[in-house]
Order: structure tokens, then C-alpha cells, then sequence
């Protein structure tokens, strides 16, 4: 892993080669398992809207429903790249490396690690017309509770905010502070979106008002 500093010199960690070549198969593996998932994403669902956005888009989404989002990603916006935001930290290490078999680009950086440099960055790569997804209880937790920073996102690069969620039949739930979500092999998901404009969640007032607006339409969007 690399060494770092604090502060402005901070170098996010990141796993060695020998690492990652020893992880391979397991991507492999989880490649394999999420191409076997049958994502089921109607148009009364979010999917006719998704179609008319060719811009670029802010995703949101709940933690624990990051084990699909790239696939869902490769299948329903290929045209366009998506980047993540990872923590800087360790643990962010092997998230980049999950990242990696998901097909999602990494950002790295956090509120207390690289925060500035990451927002910049990934206000850069909107601005160049490609997809960020953002879970807004972050890292750490808690489950469900959003943080200010996707919103934030939305409001200098004037995008809008797709909203993603998906529904499962059959899974398996960590026990982990987001419960994070694993879908059997060969199950369906269900496949909920919804696109919040950037005057809908910003004539809600501040940063707040409209990080409290995105919350509650995410929930109305979650089943667990």
C-alpha cells in the first residue's frame, strides 16, 4: 500500500499488485454473479425517464445497494462512464478494488482525507459528461441518514439526481452497519430510479432542505 501524509499531501491507500492478482478470481467470480441477476426495470419504474437523460447524472444510492450498481450501470448507461467516490482510508483500498470488477471508475477522498481535491475532480468528470454515483450515508453510517455532499455535487455542476434503488427476491444480508445486500445468483431484482431536477431540489431552500427531499424520495424508492 502506498504511504501517506496528512493533510494536503494525503496519497489515498491503495491495495499492492500482488494483491490484486491474488484477489483476481474473486472478481471473477463476482462478475459472473451479477451478469447471472435478472434486473427487471420497467418504464413505470424510472426506466422511459432514465431514456430522455443524455446528460450527464449524479446517482444516488443507499450503501448497501452498491454490489449492483455497476451492473446496472453497464446495462442501462453504457454510453456513458461512471465514477465513484471511495474513502481514502484502508478500507477504501479494497472498495477501489470492488470498483474496479464493477466497472466503476474510483475518486478517492472523504470529508476528513482529500475531501476538496475529490470534489473538484469529480465536479471535472460531470462537467465532462460522465455519470458520479454517490451513496449519501457515505462510508460509515449510519444506515440511511444522507450527508449534504451529493447535493452539493448536484448544485455546482447543475445536473440532476437520479435516484437508484433496487428490490430483491431472494438475498443475503450482512451484518454490517448498512446490513449491506448480496442477491442469490440467478434472482431477480427489481429496478427503481426516479430523476429529481436540479430547480425541484434546490427551490426546497438550502443544501439541507434539499438533501432531506432527495432522502425521503430515495425511501419511497427502497423496499427492504
Amino acid at each position: 500500500m502506498s504511504k501517506c501524509s496528512t493533510g494536503k499531501g494525503f496519497i489515498p491507500f491503495r491495495q499492492g499488485f500482488l494483491i490484486r492478482l491474488l484477489l483476481s478470481p474473486l472478481g471473477i467470480i463476482y462478475r459472473l454473479w451479477t451478469i447471472s441477476i435478472r434486473l427487471d426495470y420497467k418504464e413505470q419504474n424510472g426506466r422511459s425517464e432514465l431514456n430522455k437523460q443524455s446528460q450527464a447524472l449524479v446517482i444516488f444510492l443507499w450503501h448497501n445497494r452498491l454490489f449492483l450498481a455497476g451492473e446496472w450501470h453497464h446495462r442501462f448507461r453504457k454510453q456513458k462512464q461512471c465514477f465513484g467516490l471511495i474513502s481514502a482510508s484502508r478500507d477504501g483500498a479494497w472498495l477501489e478494488t470492488f470498483y474496479g470488477w464493477a466497472g466503476i471508475r474510483p475518486i478517492r477522498g472523504s470529508q476528513n482525507r482529500r475531501g476538496s481535491q475529490a470534489i473538484r475532480e469529480l465536479v471535472k468528470v460531470v462537467k465532462s459528461g460522465n455519470d458520479v454515483g454517490i451513496t449519501p450515508d457515505g462510508s460509515r453510517g449510519p444506515m440511511y441518514d444522507a450527508k449534504t455532499g451529493a447535493i452539493v455535487l448536484a448544485r455546482i455542476t447543475k445536473k440532476p439526481i437520479l435516484l437508484l434503488s433496487f428490490e430483491y427476491s431472494k438475498c443475503f444480508r450482512f451484518n454490517s452497519w448498512d446490513k449491506f445486500v448480496v442477491p442469490y445468483p440467478f434472482s431477480k431484482v427489481i429496478v427503481r430510479t426516479r430523476v429529481l431536477s436540479r430547480e425541484k431540489l434546490f427551490d426546497a431552500g438550502t443544501d439541507l432542505d434539499a438533501t432531506k427531499l432527495a432522502r425521503e424520495s430515495l425511501m419511497e424508492l427502497t423496499i427492504d
